[in-house]
Parts: structure tokens; C-alpha cells; sequence
């Protein structure tokens, strides 16, 4: 078994820190210095051929990955499958959680933080995790279709809220071009001229700030983080519940 040391190195270094773990941290686990870590790191040297599948068990990866063998995502579907069945509910959800973790542009975060509840929104679509009870993932497409269908006159099929202050919200939303919101405020005058003549526009917009969805910003109003997101929830519940003829039961 061979590996390229200053490559196997950085991968180590990579996969420790996505673990959190320090050097001495990481040579406790193996019982091995942290000094030895540190040259595995720096390329100075490679660790020993026993320490190649604890470290595999360890990083939570394949000793291939470890050693620089990496195959693409589609090979791995069928072992992914035979794990999946495997799985529990909770660990399924977990592992999803690792995935959407995974999309993040910004600094990967571990889905082993226990408080941890996820959400990534941009381009690419939503995702929404929380440890062992949610996994929601929708692309850009689907969210987009979803705030459409919230303009038709179809009654909210969980009246999770009044109906109107869901088209408050949802004109909000729809004022974001992208998936990217920028939170730019919508004229009072405007978002009032777009809503219907017989809605209380005033009682209205207070119910919606004091639910805290919405912020009365210079210039208007605007959607902030938590009604942003709450928003295309409502929506993806209402695209799929309003569509039963696509449901799907597995009972086994």
C-alpha cells in the first residue's frame, strides 16, 4: 500500500480539522505523539501501515479516500444504498445532514454537534436539517415553482396561518429575484397597491412584524431571515400537499 506522503499528509491535516481534532487530540485516539502527527502532516514522514485503517475509522472515511483513491459520487451510489438500508431513521437523517453540510460554501461544518440546526439557501436550492428528526432538501426549480403556485387562489392547506398575512409574505419573497435574498425593503406604497383593496393593509403589516417575519425598514418593508425561510417552507408544504396525486407510501 502505497501513498504519496505529502499527499496523504495534507489529507490527514484536511480531515483532522473537519473533525475538530487537535494533533494531540488526533495521537491519543491512535496512541501516537502529536508530534508524529504533526510530521504525517508535514510530509516528513508516513504512519505506520496498521495506523492506515484506525485513521479510515477514525476520519469516518474509506482507507481509499484516505490514501488518495477516490472514486467519483456515482460508483459510490451502490454501497451508499446497501448502507442506507442499514440505517436507522435518525441515522439517515444524520447522514443527509452531513451532506447538505457538505454544500456549503462557506467553512464545512461537523453534523455531530448535537444543538446544531442547518440551513443553506442559495442558488442551488434549500436545505434543511436538524440532528436526527429532519431532513428537507429543494432545488431552486422546486422553491421557485412552490412561491408561484402561493399566488394561485388555492386556501392554504394547513391554515398554519391566516391566509392573508401569507400573501403579505409572499410578496415579500417574491420581491427576491434569486435565491440569494438581499432583504431589500418594499415600498409601502408599493406592496400596498399589490395586495387586495379590501385587506386591512395596517393591521396587517403590524401582524406580521410582531409574528417577527417581517421588519419596518427606511423605505418599506422587508422579509428578514427568519420569515424568509419560514416563507418558502409554507410554500413547499403547499406545492406538495396541494398535489396528492404525487404521494408515495412505503410501508415495509
Amino acid at each position: 500500500m502505497q501513498a504519496n506522503t505529502h499527499s496523504l499528509g495534507e489529507r490527514i491535516s484536511q480531515l483532522r480539522n473537519s473533525k475538530r481534532l487537535t494533533q494531540e487530540q488526533l495521537g491519543q485516539l491512535l496512541n501516537v505523539t502529536a508530534q508524529a502527527v504533526s510530521k504525517w502532516e508535514k510530509g516528513d514522514s508516513l504512519p505506520d501501515i496498521s495506523l492506515i485503517t484506525k485513521l479510515a475509522t477514525v476520519f469516518d472515511c474509506t482507507t481509499d479516500f484516505l490514501l488518495g483513491r477516490v472514486s467519483n459520487l456515482q460508483a459510490m451510489l451502490p454501497q451508499i444504498r446497501m448502507e442506507l438500508r442499514t440505517m436507522t431513521q435518525e441515522q439517515k437523517v444524520n447522514f443527509l445532514g452531513e451532506v447538505i453540510a457538505a454544500t456549503s460554501q462557506n467553512a464545512p461544518v461537523s453534523a455531530s454537534n448535537p444543538s446544531l440546526t442547518q440551513i443553506q439557501l442559495g442558488p442551488s436550492g434549500l436545505g434543511l436539517w436538524a440532528k436526527d428528526r429532519l431532513v428537507c432538501i429543494a432545488t431552486s426549480l422546486f422553491l421557485n415553482e412552490a412561491t408561484e403556485a402561493m399566488n394561485e387562489s388555492v386556501e392554504f392547506p394547513m391554515n398554519i396561518l391566516p391566509a392573508d398575512i401569507i400573501t403579505v409574505l409572499n410578496e415579500l419573497l417574491l420581491n427576491s429575484e434569486n435565491l440569494q435574498p438581499d432583504f431589500t425593503p418594499v415600498e409601502h406604497s408599493i406592496l400596498h397597491s399589490r395586495l387586495p383593496a379590501d385587506m386591512n393593509f395596517d393591521k396587517l403589516i403590524i401582524d406580521c412584524i410582531e409574528l417577527g417575519f417581517v421588519d419596518r425598514v427606511r423605505g418599506g418593508y422587508r422579509l428578514n431571515v427568519k420569515g424568509d425561510i419560514a416563507t418558502r417552507l409554507f410554500s413547499i408544504v403547499h406545492r406538495v400537499v396541494s398535489k396528492p396525486s404525487s404521494f408515495t407510501f412505503d410501508f415495509s
